[in-house]
Formats: structure tokens, C-alpha cells, sequence
């Protein structure tokens, strides 16, 4: 026998007495649930969030969630866990445009514009649903799909290249701050394409430019424009090193007249390059307008590289009627017909600031095919023989 386990009846029942016939009261114990511990002060908190939802449960540290719900209170343990022990617990909600922006700020202090320009191009290249991503969620497969888009769209192996690299000093912002772990970029494939065909100007674009910038009006901007692309067209600079050539490295009256200038790499920098008899007058122009401390300050135009390549560059082709082209292109003109003409190997590396020809053969020349073809003549000894057998 057993008593009732009501307080006030206490009567004996039997063993296997589910209710007492004195007070009808059940008699199974219902176990006490047990209470759940609180986490430590200072540790953050996991709520559950009314209503019917698939991820119901919160967390929060020092007032900052994690950023997202989840489907069970464990998940939203582990993920509070790690937001603890980040050390910028605060950023660990943060979105990869959050991430972009805080990296930016610090990354474009000592960035040169052309850099800086750059950079935001990829960025732009990011998808607005990307964007909106947790960053600490974002992993390879995401940005593989930004590059593949990109490819499949025609972009270069390059555009897609920096646009890696970009992701790339996203993750190591991230982990310094401990939001993730791994470098996640270093796994991003990019697919080998086709690469474009070199475009150079033709003679007859050559001679166009040529004629305005020998026959205009000096001082219109388009012919002025003209005498620049020549100057460009002649000496194998970059824009850049025109754009920042020191007057007082241009010697026209020399003998024989040289300028001494260039950046970028090594082989290139303060190289000496003879200014050819063509485009000796351009020179001449702007050196003696010159009023401040680079040549370009002769010009009456943009005195900008970029200024200059959107506005005076693109107008003046524009006028002439030659598909456009960019400035980059006239060094490659340079380099093609100097290759074309037999300039002596070193000659060619020393004037385009090269330190080894196999640049120039992967991305400078591009000989026509009645160069190939007057090449071909010279089998013409070996091929005679070949009848006399």
C-alpha cells in the first residue's frame, strides 16, 4: 500500500492505484522541468522570439546581435561563443559593404587616385545581393559566382584578377578582427580565357593625327591634343609619365634632343629616350609654353591624365573619324613598328622601359601579316635549293 499523494488525504492506496478513490486525485509525479542556467554575467544573452517562426531564437552581446535567428538554441549558443571571443565583438554583425567601407578608409589614406579608381571599380562589380551578405558568412563560392558572371560576360582575366585581390584584403581585414578564420579568396578559380588581339593604330590613323597635329591651328585644343598623341606615338611613354614629365628633363635643343623620364618599374624609370625628328616640334611647343614644373603645363587643355583621356584624347579621335583606342595603345603602336623595322633587341627593351622581351612579344607587338609574309621572303635561298635535289 501507498499513501495518496494529495496532502490533505494521505489515505492508503494500493501500489498500482493511477488515482485515489478517496479524493480522485492522479497520482504519477510529474517531474520538475529543469530550470535552465543562466550564462555568466558579461557572457550575452539568447532569447526566443514570439510567434511561429522556422528560427525563433536571438543572441546578443554588449548590445550588438549576431546579425541573424536560428533554428535552435544551441545554434544561437555556438554563435554568441564566437561573437564572445572575437575581439571587435561589435563588427561581428556587419555586412561585407560595412566591411568594405571600414577597410576603404583606412586602405585609401596612402593610395594613389589611379589605385583608389581601381579598386572601386571592382567593388562596383559586387552585386547588391552580395553586398547585403553577413560578412562573416560570405565565403569562395559567392565571389566565384561574381567572377564566373564576369567572365561569362567577356571581362579580362585581369578584371577578374583584381577583383579577387580585392576580396582578398577583404578577408584579411576580417581576420585581423577575428570575424572569420581563413582567407577564403585563396580558393576562387579564375578560368583561363582567350586573350584579346593587341589593337594598334594603323599607319593611315597615324597619318591623321599627324597631319592635324603638323597642320592645325596651335592653339585649338583638339590640335594640341594631336601633337600629344604624336609625342605618345613616338617616345613609347605611358600616360602617366607623360602626364608627369619635369620640364626640366626635356632637352630639345640637345644633340642629339632627348627627355629622361619614366616610372613604374625598374627598367623603366628615368630612362633616356631620344626624341624623334617627327615629333621634335611638339616638343619644342610645349616646352617653350611651359610655366610651371612639367611640360604638360605648356598644354591648353586637361592637364590631367584622366581629364585629358576622357575629354581632349576622345574628342580628338572622334573628329578624325579613328575608332577609339586607348592611349595605352599608342605604345604599342610604337613597339610593333619598331619591331616591324629591325630596331636592334636592346635598343627596344631600353626605350619602352622593359626588362625582358617576352612582355613585349605577349603584350606590346603585334606584327601585321605583310610583315610575316615579306619575312617568309627571306626562305626564298633555303626554298630555291630545294628544286635542285
Amino acid at each position: 500500500m501507498k499513501k495518496c499523494i494529495y496532502a490533505r488525504c494521505k489515505k492508503s492506496i494500493p501500489d498500482d492505484a493511477a488515482f485515489c478513490p478517496y479524493c480522485g486525485r492522479k497520482q504519477l509525479h510529474e517531474p520538475a522541468k529543469k530550470k535552465r542556467r543562466n550564462r555568466p554575467k558579461g557572457t550575452g544573452s539568447v532569447y526566443k522570439l514570439a510567434g511561429d517562426r522556422q528560427k525563433p531564437w536571438y543572441a546578443v552581446y554588449q548590445g550588438k546581435s549576431t546579425g541573424q535567428t536560428y533554428a535552435t538554441r544551441a545554434e544561437a549558443e555556438a554563435a554568441l561563443e564566437h561573437m564572445v571571443g572575437a575581439v571587435h565583438p561589435d563588427l561581428y554583425a556587419y555586412t561585407l559593404e560595412d566591411v568594405y567601407n571600414a577597410w576603404s578608409d583606412i586602405a585609401f589614406r596612402d593610395m594613389g587616385r589611379a589605385s583608389m579608381r581601381g579598386y572601386k571599380l571592382c567593388w562596383s562589380y559586387v552585386p547588391d545581393s552580395v553586398r547585403r551578405l553577413r560578412a562573416a558568412d560570405v565565403r569562395t563560392d559567392d565571389f566565384q559566382q561574381v567572377i564566373d558572371a564576369l567572365q561569362a560576360e567577356g571581362k579580362s582575366d585581369s578584371t577578374a584578377a583584381h577583383v579577387k585581390a580585392l576580396y582578398s584584403h577583404l578577408c584579411q581585414w576580417m581576420i585581423q578582427r577575428d570575424i572569420i578564420g581563413t582567407n577564403y579568396s585563396q580558393f576562387i578559380k579564375i578560368q583561363k580565357t582567350q586573350r584579346r588581339p593587341i589593337d594598334v593604330f594603323t599607319t593611315e590613323e597615324v597619318a591623321k593625327i599627324n597631319a592635324l597635329a603638323s597642320q592645325g591651328d596651335s592653339s585649338e585644343r583638339l590640335t594640341q591634343a594631336a601633337m600629344l598623341t604624336m609625342i605618345f606615338l613616338f617616345t613609347g611613354m605611358r600616360i602617366s609619365e607623360i602626364f608627369t614629365l619635369q620640364t626640366a628633363n626635356v632637352h630639345p635643343e640637345a644633340d642629339p634632343p632627348y627627355i629622361q623620364g619614366g616610372v613604374k618599374t625598374e627598367a623603366g624609370r628615368n630612362r633616356v629616350i631620344p626624341i624623334y625628328n617627327r615629333v621634335l616640334p611638339f616638343f619644342r611647343f610645349f616646352h617653350s609654353r611651359a610655366d610651371g614644373p612639367l611640360l604638360i603645363s605648356g598644354y591648353d587643355g586637361r592637364q590631367t591624365a584622366n581629364g585629358w583621356r576622357s575629354n581632349d584624347y576622345k574628342a580628338m579621335l572622334e573628329y578624325l573619324g579613328i575608332p577609339y583606342k586607348v592611349p595605352h595603345n599608342t605604345r604599342k603602336t610604337l613597339a610593333t613598328n619598331a619591331a616591324q623595322a629591325g630596331m636592334d633587341q636592346m635598343a627596344l627593351l631600353k626605350l619602352m622601359g622593359w626588362a625582358d622581351v617576352a612582355v613585349a612579344n605577349k603584350y606590346y607587338i603585334a606584327p601585321t601579316a605583310a610583315y610575316l609574309a615579306a619575312e617568309m621572303d627571306k626562305l626564298h635561298a633555303w626554298d630555291s635549293k630545294l628544286d635542285k635535289g
